[in-house]
């Protein structure tokens, strides 16, 4: 499918993101009201529609809850231009081990947050041991966001994604800021630039009335991202 895309946009970078965007409305509809377009290039052209079509199953991407899509955005970086990122993914045998390590097997409703989620492979185990559990994910990197939340759209987990920092924004639920930068969840574009900072604690040592740390917010810092 990736291939067919590039013949018809000569641009990786778009390929990418239209077959990620085309997987993600497949399997979560609603999805479709946050794109900005309404897919006009499958359905103004009928050839590449059923190229598309021919090449499309969904059934064989769910036969497994592998991270196929995340393996193939890892070959493709350097074609995306992400190269400089370094990034790997944890193997799905390693990623399989540390969830039987940490979770316990339990059907109550618990919070799991994976600080740097990247394609959502750690919260597809968790599922496995907690199938009743909030998941949050927060990646820096948009367009693996977006992969954990088409994979988890894929297989039917709820799952809640953030595009972050999660050393810069606030992610904890329990403090306000946290609650609310979790309202900008599982938006397709960003929303980077609306989230709160992490309250950052300064213990005020010249005055003896303080019986507790001041808290002050750092000045945000302004970071580049897609």
């Amino acid at each position: 499918m990736l291939k067919i895309l590039n013949r018809k946009f000569h641009n990786h970078n778009e390929a990418w993101d239209r077959m990620i965007e085309f997987i993600a409305v497949d399997n979560c509809p609603p999805m479709l009201l946050q794109m900005d377009h309404q897919f006009e290039w499958f359905y103004e052209d009928e050839k590449l529609a059923k190229e598309i079509i021919e090449v499309y199953d969904l059934e064989l991407i769910k036969s497994d809850k592998q991270d196929h899509l995340g393996d193939m955005y890892v070959e493709n970086q350097s074609q995306l231009g992400r190269s400089y990122k370094g990034q790997f993914l944890t193997p799905e045998h390693v990623v399989n081990m540390m969830c039987a390590m940490t979770i316990e097997k339990t059907d109550e409703e618990i919070n799991i947050l994976d600080p740097c989620t990247g394609t959502g492979r750690f919260l597809m185990g968790a599922h496995e041991y907690a199938p009743n559990a909030n998941l949050f994910g927060v990646d820096i990197d948009q367009r693996a966001l977006r992969v954990a939340f088409t994979n988890c759209a894929i297989h039917n987990i709820s799952a809640y994604f953030l595009h972050a920092d999660s050393l810069m924004h606030e992610t904890d639920i329990s403090k306000p800021e946290g609650r609310y930068n979790w309202q900008y969840a599982n938006r397709w574009n960003s929303c980077w630039d609306e989230l709160k900072p992490i309250a950052h604690a300064v213990i005020d040592y010249e005055s003896r009335e303080d019986t507790y740390p001041r808290y002050e917010k750092p000045e945000q810092m302004k970071l580049e991202y897609f």
